[in-house]
């Protein structure tokens, strides 16, 4: 990496952590690039430089925090459908580390008119989702029926639109969770082959019954 390299991703760094403390100690609303700037002790141009908008900061500090999270679980027994359900769970032990923090942060994603910002946030879960569901096709646990692309997108939009709704404070997040993994679960069940398919029945009353429980 050039000297230049490294001083812009020591700048991108400083943004966002700085970013993250503006949003802890006075909330999303008190965000703007021209009071980023002034706590960054950076020139007022530097957040634009660096960041498409505020919701591409907002993007980053997602992404930044999650690298540490571990996607698939380390038991390799699992079958990549198993893997897959588990992905709301580790969403949710993420979220709740700093709950209100990142609820502030997703509802600002979600209800920001950045389109290019929110593709992009759909785009890197989607690239998280998308090689489970192919390996899952083609280790013959989901039928080949179906477009891995096409599933892939669908559960993708599941998991936004309940997230969403986190964000917006209209679900707890325990709530979210186990409503993403019902979801996900009816949506592959249909689709399940011999190998998956008992899990998979299973996984809809476990599922259902974890969903209920939120809700007494």
């Amino acid at each position: 990496m050039s000297r230049r390299e490294e001083n812009k991703q020591l700048k991108r760094e400083k943004i966002i952590a700085t970013a993250r403390d503006i949003i802890a100690k006075d909330g999303l609303d008190k965000l703007t690039m021209r009071y980023l700037a002034e706590k960054a002790e950076v020139s007022s141009r530097t957040p634009y430089n660096l960041f498409d908008s505020k919701t591409d900061i907002l993007v980053a500090i997602i992404f930044d925090a999650a690298k540490s999270l571990p996607v698939q679980p380390s038991d390799s027994t699992l079958m990549y459908v198993e893997q897959l359900i588990q992905i709301p769970k580790l969403l949710e032990i993420f979220c709740t580390q700093q709950h209100n923090f990142y609820r502030d942060v997703i509802w600002g994603i979600m209800s920001s008119d950045d389109k290019q910002s929110r593709d992009h946030a759909s785009s890197a879960i989607a690239d998280i989702i998308a090689p489970m569901v192919n390996m899952a096709i083609q280790q013959k646990e989901c039928s080949e029926k179906i477009s891995a692309k096409v599933l892939s997108v669908h559960l993708v939009t599941q998991l936004l639109a309940i997230i969403g709704m986190w964000g917006g404070s209209q679900l707890a997040i325990k709530e979210a969770s186990a409503n993403i993994q019902f979801g996900w679960v009816n949506t592959l069940l249909p689709y399940a082959t011999r190998k998956s398919k008992s899990w998979l029945t299973q996984a809809q009353i476990d599922y259902a019954k974890a969903l209920e429980k939120t809700l007494a």
